[in-house]
């Protein structure tokens, strides 16, 4: 028997998502390529997401229900936007009174920190994602001219070297060293 206690990363299936959100697979996986989330599978091979990547989608939902287009969401800025709000007291002057956690009050400690965690890597990681999806929108012409240059070579080194003429002096003498020995 599983021990009740354990903590278990909460797995957010992409069908309960949608239908969450309210939306079709097209837009979801369109969501889930802006963000650059690749969805986790569980051991029988399942797609799911975790709590922070769910989290990601949705603020990207609210984004586009208040009018927004995908393309110009940023995950980091909705994340500072959401950080503000939750911030401000309705009251203005009114100090934040100090939240006391108690593990017994059933706390998941372990999902508090796995989520921590997703953020802190998602910001840690943001310049390499622009990076990469600047790649993803690049074509030769927009290539930098050493990294065409190393292009053209790899292009060159790799395209076959076709000599006509070769291969027919070749086939020629293997037709007559046929002849001469039939």
């Amino acid at each position: 028997m599983t021990d009740q206690k354990s903590t278990v990363e909460q797995q957010i299936r992409p069908n309960v998502l949608q239908d969450q959100l309210g939306i079709k697979k097209d837009a979801y996986y369109a969501y889930l390529k802006h963000l650059g989330i690749t969805a986790e599978k569980d051991s029988n091979g399942k797609a799911f997401l975790t709590e922070a990547q769910a989290k990601s989608i949705r603020l990207l939902r609210e984004h586009v229900v208040a009018g927004g287009k995908i393309d110009e969401f940023d995950i980091h800025e909705a994340i500072q936007s959401a950080l503000a709000i939750a911030g401000e007291t309705a009251l203005g002057d009114v100090a934040e009174q100090p939240i006391e956690v108690d593990p017994a009050q059933n706390l998941n400690m372990e999902a508090l920190y796995l989520e921590a965690s997703e953020l802190a890597g998602q910001r840690l990681t943001a310049s390499q994602q622009v990076v990469m999806a600047m790649a993803n929108q690049m074509s030769y012409e927009d290539l930098h001219p050493t990294t065409k240059a190393k292009v053209d070579q790899v292009r060159a080194a790799s395209a076959p070297k076709f000599n006509a003429q070769k291969i027919a002096a070749d086939l020629l003498n293997q037709c007559r060293q046929q002849m001469q020995v039939a």
